[in-house]
């Protein structure tokens, strides 16, 4: 009889640890998932950023009803500074809807050796999941370093 309660007993002790294992696998799972989609949606609204001119091209010159997506570049990697300075100054939350990031939050910078800085949105906070990428882009004719985090709060 206590041998039987005696197997009991270890068998319940390997069933905890064991279930405590593999909740902690799912978590991780799930974290690593929600890294790896806040990655992807960041590298998509930032190379469309750099790489496209926008639709229509001429969309820093439309209302905004009339823009379908934002594009900074002349060519790729090549940013127009119209298109950056009408960035700038366009409404965030209209800005997150078409980057495609109505649920997150974004930071967008473009720093030089000329000085120029160009900055827009939230900075993430040590609290947020967030993903920062860094691209090299050609702006005012000097090599630039575009950072773009995105984040949830």
């Amino acid at each position: 009889m206590i041998d039987l309660a005696f197997a009991v007993f270890i068998f319940t002790l390997l069933f905890a640890f064991l279930y405590g294992q593999w909740q902690q696998n799912i978590s991780s799972s799930l974290s690593e998932q929600a890294f790896v989609e806040l990655e992807t949606r960041a590298s998509r609204a930032v190379d469309s950023l750099i790489a496209s001119k926008g639709i229509p091209q001429d969309w820093h010159l439309l209302p905004l009803q009339d823009v379908n997506s934002l594009g900074l570049a002349k060519k790729k990697r090549v940013l127009s500074m119209e298109k950056v300075s009408a960035f700038a100054v366009l409404d965030y939350n209209a800005s997150k809807a078409l980057l495609k990031l109505s649920d997150l939050d974004f930071y967008f910078r473009i720093e030089n050796s000329k000085g120029d800085l160009v900055s827009k949105g939230v900075i993430p906070d040590s609290n947020s999941e967030s993903v920062s990428l860094l691209r090299i882009v050609d702006y005012n004719g000097v090599e630039s370093v575009v950072e773009f985090a995105v984040f949830r709060r």
